[in-house]
């Protein structure tokens, strides 16, 4: 576990990795130069369990604390948990026993419940299963969480561990790295209590997050053409850059603007509204600024569509203007055609 100022859900998370069902195990936490109360929960968990060890460091950031937590383990298998999550009670014993019995396997993840900063489950979400399925899926999406998984210690330095310039999107990342000599699988079973909260990182930085993603897929094509990684070569991930990787304006704006609707969908159902609100305004309107990408606004309408009739509520005046909008595209197709 990584930790930077997460006093608000630390006690929870750390209790349940503490009660799990398998008991023989090393929880290494990095506290990533936290300046709140986490340092003072962390020693109070240390001195009571020798399970518990901690190590305080200045903030370098997250990819860079999980290395640092990969480096001060030596168990053959590790776990990752947020410090905002919550382990199920068999999920240890559920994934050790599955990599135990496939070797050929470098990351397991497994099914994830939603929660809210009271720990109402709001949603569900299962990945696909097979490495086949898996690999399909990276397309369009990142089908493993990142907070579920377990990784071999030998697969992770292979692959070369977690690469701060693609954060947020270091886990894909390091998924499609470990997936160049791994296989990668997911349990049917729910793992994990994921927490959706306005303040975290994923909501924060969705489009660098997209852009991110979207750099680790083309540097995974490049590996797999037999070309040398580029990722290697660049210093900052911005939309010109993804222009230099070979990426097209039609790719960086659907990555983003898909990126931001799903953000904003998911922050809807957790019960944010206000957050949800304000993030489909900001896909719309970077959909509307991408000309001739009509089809991005009209995505856009129908994720916030969908969170509402799930809701039962009526569409704010301001969004209903994505109705009207993409009926004109389809107006402007029609006549084309």
């Amino acid at each position: 576990m990584v930790v930077h100022d997460g006093e608000q859900f630390l006690r929870e998370a750390v209790e349940s990795v503490l009660a799990q069902s398998l008991s023989d195990f090393e929880f290494v936490v990095v506290d990533d130069g936290s300046t709140d109360a986490t340092g003072d929960i962390l020693a109070e968990y240390a001195a009571s369990d020798s399970r518990v060890v901690v190590h305080r460091q200045a903030n370098t950031g997250g990819p860079e604390a999980r290395n640092r937590g990969f480096r001060l383990v030596s168990a053959p298998l590790v776990a990752s948990l947020d410090a905002d999550d919550v382990a199920l009670p068999t999920r240890l014993e559920e994934q050790v026993a599955f990599m135990t019995e496939h070797r050929d396997v470098g990351v397991v993840g497994g099914a994830v419940s939603f929660v809210d900063v009271n720990g109402r489950q709001f949603g569900e979400w299962r990945y696909p299963l097979t490495d086949a399925d898996i690999r399909r899926a990276f397309a369009h999406t990142t089908p493993l969480a990142h907070p579920a998984t377990m990784i071999r210690r030998d697969a992770f330095f292979a692959a070369g561990g977690y690469r701060g310039l693609l954060s947020p999107a270091e886990d894909i990342d390091l998924w499609l790295r470990i997936g160049d000599r791994y296989e990668l699988a997911n349990l049917p079973s729910t793992v994990i209590r994921y927490r959706v909260h306005p303040g975290q990182e994923t909501v924060r930085e969705s489009e660098v997050q997209a852009l991110g993603a979207l750099a680790a897929r083309i540097a995974a094509r490049a590996r797999a053409e037999g070309r040398p990684d580029p990722v290697d070569k660049i210093s900052i991930i911005d939309r010109e850059t993804m222009r230099g990787l070979g990426a097209t304006d039609h790719e960086i704006a659907s990555a983003v603007v898909r990126n931001v609707s799903w953000v904003a969908k998911t922050v809807g159902r957790a019960g944010y509204l206000a957050d949800s609100e304000r993030l489909f305004l900001d896909a719309h309107r970077r959909a509307k600024a991408e000309h001739g990408l009509h089809e991005l606004a009209a995505h856009v309408h129908e994720q916030h569509a969908r969170l509402h009739r799930e809701q039962g509520r009526r569409l704010p005046f301001a969004l209903e203007a994505l109705r009207a909008a993409r009926a004109r595209f389809a107006a402007r197709a029609r006549r084309r055609r």
